[in-house]
């Protein structure tokens, strides 16, 4: 079910003075229609993008000057503030309803699986996976059942049972998850120290620790 969004024609002017009364300015682009410039209101937006994945569709009511129009659309990628995190723009993509398209079905994992009961280790390797469909058969999200899974079983594309109207592009054979075997502790003897008249000095080398990068 598409998620409501309220929306406002954006006439030209500066995005800060916007954000200062709480709006978001944002642009509805797609293959049938022109971009459309718009502005949200900041706690809808937030409220919405807390919640919503890339294939959550919304459906958006955009004021034109007193007409209200109707699109359906996808979020398809949100601008936060360098400083303080907030919101300052958002792109909305409208797809053609009569064609296919691309996306990423995201992958939640439900139940306990047995093999973890016994001491397994649970290892994703897929947080998502390709697909293809109309826009109105989008997957928003595929949850799957890992409860009967035991030690040494993994959970492949091929397992997946989804719609005859949606296409999975995705490998067959790739691996989502996997529960492995826990490591048995080796103890290794300390090695023997022997006194030497000039004993060597022993370097420690540090390791510098890199900063991290954020995806999107």
């Amino acid at each position: 079910m598409a998620v409501q969004l309220k929306a406002k024609v954006r006439e030209s002017g500066k995005a800060k003075n916007l954000i200062k009364d709480g709006k978001i300015p944002a642009v509805i682009y797609g293959p049938n229609h022109g971009n459309l410039n718009v502005q949200l209101l900041e706690g809808e937006i937030e409220s919405l993008i807390s919640k919503a994945k890339e294939t959550t569709p919304v459906h958006v009511t955009v004021d034109l000057n007193g007409i209200a129009e109707e699109r359906d659309v996808f979020v398809k990628s949100v601008q936060f503030h360098k400083v303080s995190g907030k919101i300052i723009h958002v792109d909305l993509y409208e797809p053609d309803p009569n064609k296919h398209m691309r996306f990423k079905i995201p992958v939640e994992f439900v139940g306990e699986a047995e093999g973890i009961k016994t001491g397994g280790i649970f290892d994703v390797l897929l947080r998502d996976i390709e697909g293809e469909a109309l826009p109105s058969n989008i997957i928003e999200e595929m949850k799957i059942d890992i409860s009967a899974m035991k030690i040494g079983e993994s959970l492949k594309v091929k397992d997946l049972k989804v719609p005859d109207n949606v296409k999975i592009l995705q490998n067959a054979e790739d691996i989502i998850a996997v529960i492995k075997a826990p490591r048995a502790e080796e103890v290794t003897a300390p090695a023997e120290v022997t006194e030497t008249a000039e004993p060597e000095a022993i370097k420690t080398k540090g390791k510098k620790e890199e900063e991290e990068k954020e995806e999107k």
